[in-house]
Protein backbone atom coordinates (compact mmCIF):
# COMPACT_ATOMS: atom_id res chain seq x y z
CA UNK A 1 0.00 0.00 0.00
CA UNK A 2 1.42 2.99 -1.19
CA UNK A 3 0.68 6.90 0.06
CA UNK A 4 -1.38 9.22 -2.10
CA UNK A 5 -0.05 12.50 -2.84
CA UNK A 6 -2.55 15.40 -4.12
CA UNK A 7 -1.84 17.69 -6.89
CA UNK A 8 -2.39 20.85 -3.90
CA UNK A 9 0.15 19.47 -1.30
CA UNK A 10 -0.45 18.87 1.69
CA UNK A 11 -3.72 19.17 3.54
CA UNK A 12 -3.96 21.81 6.83
CA UNK A 13 -7.25 21.03 8.99
CA UNK A 14 -9.15 24.69 8.92
CA UNK A 15 -12.48 25.14 10.90
CA UNK A 16 -15.66 26.81 10.05
CA UNK A 17 -16.99 29.39 12.14
CA UNK A 18 -19.77 31.08 10.18
CA UNK A 19 -22.30 29.10 12.74
CA UNK A 20 -20.67 30.23 15.97
CA UNK A 21 -21.07 33.73 14.40
CA UNK A 22 -24.51 33.25 13.62
CA UNK A 23 -25.17 32.17 17.21
CA UNK A 24 -23.55 35.56 18.14
CA UNK A 25 -25.18 37.70 16.13
CA UNK A 26 -28.39 35.98 17.72
CA UNK A 27 -27.23 36.67 21.11
CA UNK A 28 -26.37 40.28 20.41
CA UNK A 29 -30.23 40.75 19.07
CA UNK A 30 -31.36 39.19 22.10
CA UNK A 31 -30.26 41.14 24.74
CA UNK A 32 -30.87 44.31 22.57
CA UNK A 33 -34.71 43.23 22.42
CA UNK A 34 -34.50 42.07 26.84
CA UNK A 35 -32.66 45.42 27.09
CA UNK A 36 -35.62 47.78 25.20
CA UNK A 37 -38.24 45.80 27.18
CA UNK A 38 -36.91 46.23 30.10
CA UNK A 39 -36.21 50.21 29.75
CA UNK A 40 -39.85 50.65 27.94
CA UNK A 41 -40.92 49.51 31.85
CA UNK A 42 -39.49 52.63 33.77
CA UNK A 43 -39.73 56.01 33.63
CA UNK A 44 -36.37 58.26 34.34
CA UNK A 45 -37.73 59.67 37.78
CA UNK A 46 -35.63 59.83 41.24
CA UNK A 47 -37.60 57.34 43.60
CA UNK A 48 -37.49 57.98 47.30
CA UNK A 49 -35.20 56.78 49.64
CA UNK A 50 -36.15 54.42 52.75
CA UNK A 51 -35.48 54.81 55.81
CA UNK A 52 -35.28 52.46 57.70
CA UNK A 53 -35.82 49.98 54.52
CA UNK A 54 -38.72 47.41 55.71
CA UNK A 55 -38.45 45.73 51.91
CA UNK A 56 -38.86 42.50 50.19
CA UNK A 57 -38.11 41.87 46.83
CA UNK A 58 -40.49 40.40 44.37
CA UNK A 59 -39.83 36.43 43.20
CA UNK A 60 -41.20 35.28 39.91
CA UNK A 61 -44.53 37.26 40.32
CA UNK A 62 -47.61 38.21 37.59
CA UNK A 63 -46.69 42.00 37.76
CA UNK A 64 -47.50 45.20 35.69
CA UNK A 65 -45.50 48.87 36.06
CA UNK A 66 -47.29 51.46 36.95
CA UNK A 67 -45.65 54.73 36.76
CA UNK A 68 -46.38 58.67 37.63
CA UNK A 69 -43.96 60.38 35.36
CA UNK A 70 -42.83 63.79 36.71
CA UNK A 71 -42.95 67.07 34.90
CA UNK A 72 -39.10 66.61 32.70
CA UNK A 73 -36.36 67.39 34.86
CA UNK A 74 -32.51 67.47 34.65
CA UNK A 75 -30.82 65.00 36.83
CA UNK A 76 -28.07 66.51 37.15
CA UNK A 77 -29.41 69.34 38.73
CA UNK A 78 -31.20 67.34 41.18
CA UNK A 79 -28.16 65.32 42.10
CA UNK A 80 -28.06 66.77 45.75
CA UNK A 81 -31.73 67.90 45.90
CA UNK A 82 -33.83 64.84 45.32
CA UNK A 83 -36.92 67.11 46.25
CA UNK A 84 -36.26 69.89 43.99
CA UNK A 85 -38.89 69.97 41.73
CA UNK A 86 -42.46 71.43 40.78
CA UNK A 87 -44.30 67.90 42.15
CA UNK A 88 -46.78 67.69 39.28
CA UNK A 89 -46.79 64.77 37.81
CA UNK A 90 -46.67 64.43 33.74
CA UNK A 91 -48.53 61.77 32.91
CA UNK A 92 -49.32 58.16 33.98
CA UNK A 93 -47.79 55.17 32.22
CA UNK A 94 -49.60 51.65 32.66
CA UNK A 95 -46.95 48.77 31.45
CA UNK A 96 -45.99 49.03 27.87
CA UNK A 97 -46.95 49.53 24.36
CA UNK A 98 -48.89 51.44 22.27
CA UNK A 99 -51.94 53.12 24.44
CA UNK A 100 -50.47 52.66 27.82
CA UNK A 101 -49.82 56.10 28.39
CA UNK A 102 -52.40 58.51 30.27
CA UNK A 103 -53.09 61.77 31.57
CA UNK A 104 -53.25 61.99 35.27
CA UNK A 105 -56.74 62.88 35.45
CA UNK A 106 -58.14 60.14 32.60
CA UNK A 107 -58.61 57.53 36.12
CA UNK A 108 -61.46 56.06 33.45
CA UNK A 109 -58.55 54.79 30.76
CA UNK A 110 -56.39 54.23 33.91
CA UNK A 111 -59.26 51.66 35.30
CA UNK A 112 -60.27 50.15 32.37
CA UNK A 113 -56.41 49.07 31.26
CA UNK A 114 -55.84 47.73 34.71
CA UNK A 115 -59.13 45.92 34.78
CA UNK A 116 -58.35 44.39 31.10
CA UNK A 117 -55.09 43.36 33.16
CA UNK A 118 -56.19 41.63 35.65
CA UNK A 119 -59.16 40.45 33.57
CA UNK A 120 -56.41 38.28 31.63
CA UNK A 121 -55.01 36.94 34.63
CA UNK A 122 -56.10 37.45 38.26
CA UNK A 123 -53.05 37.04 40.35
CA UNK A 124 -51.79 40.17 39.47
CA UNK A 125 -49.82 42.79 40.99
CA UNK A 126 -49.27 45.94 40.19
CA UNK A 127 -45.38 48.16 40.61
CA UNK A 128 -46.46 51.76 41.35
CA UNK A 129 -43.42 53.86 40.96
CA UNK A 130 -43.88 57.71 41.41
CA UNK A 131 -41.18 60.59 42.14
CA UNK A 132 -39.95 61.52 45.12
CA UNK A 133 -40.74 65.18 44.82
CA UNK A 134 -44.32 64.17 43.67
CA UNK A 135 -47.73 65.39 45.69
CA UNK A 136 -49.70 63.00 47.17
CA UNK A 137 -52.64 64.42 45.36
CA UNK A 138 -51.12 63.64 42.11
CA UNK A 139 -50.49 60.08 42.99
CA UNK A 140 -53.82 59.06 44.94
CA UNK A 141 -55.78 59.37 41.93
CA UNK A 142 -53.62 56.35 40.29
CA UNK A 143 -53.74 53.97 43.79
CA UNK A 144 -57.72 54.87 43.39
CA UNK A 145 -57.81 53.74 40.14
CA UNK A 146 -55.70 50.53 41.00
CA UNK A 147 -58.31 49.68 43.59
CA UNK A 148 -61.19 50.66 41.29
CA UNK A 149 -59.91 47.94 38.80
CA UNK A 150 -60.36 45.11 41.73
CA UNK A 151 -56.28 44.20 42.23
CA UNK A 152 -55.96 43.62 45.63
CA UNK A 153 -52.03 44.43 45.85
CA UNK A 154 -49.77 47.12 45.25
CA UNK A 155 -46.40 47.13 45.53
CA UNK A 156 -44.34 50.58 46.01
CA UNK A 157 -41.29 50.95 44.37
CA UNK A 158 -38.29 52.74 46.15
CA UNK A 159 -34.33 53.46 45.95
CA UNK A 160 -32.74 50.77 48.10
CA UNK A 161 -29.60 52.71 48.92
CA UNK A 162 -26.38 50.72 48.46
CA UNK A 163 -24.61 48.54 51.49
Amino acid sequence: MGSHITARGPVTPSMNITPLIDVVFLLIIFFMLVNNIVSDESVEMVLPELDPPHTRELGEVSRVVVNVAPEPFSKQGRAGYPLEHPGRARYVKVGTGVGSQFAVEDTVGITAALTALRTANPDLQVLLRADAALFYDEVRPVMGAVTAAGIGTVNLVAYLPEE
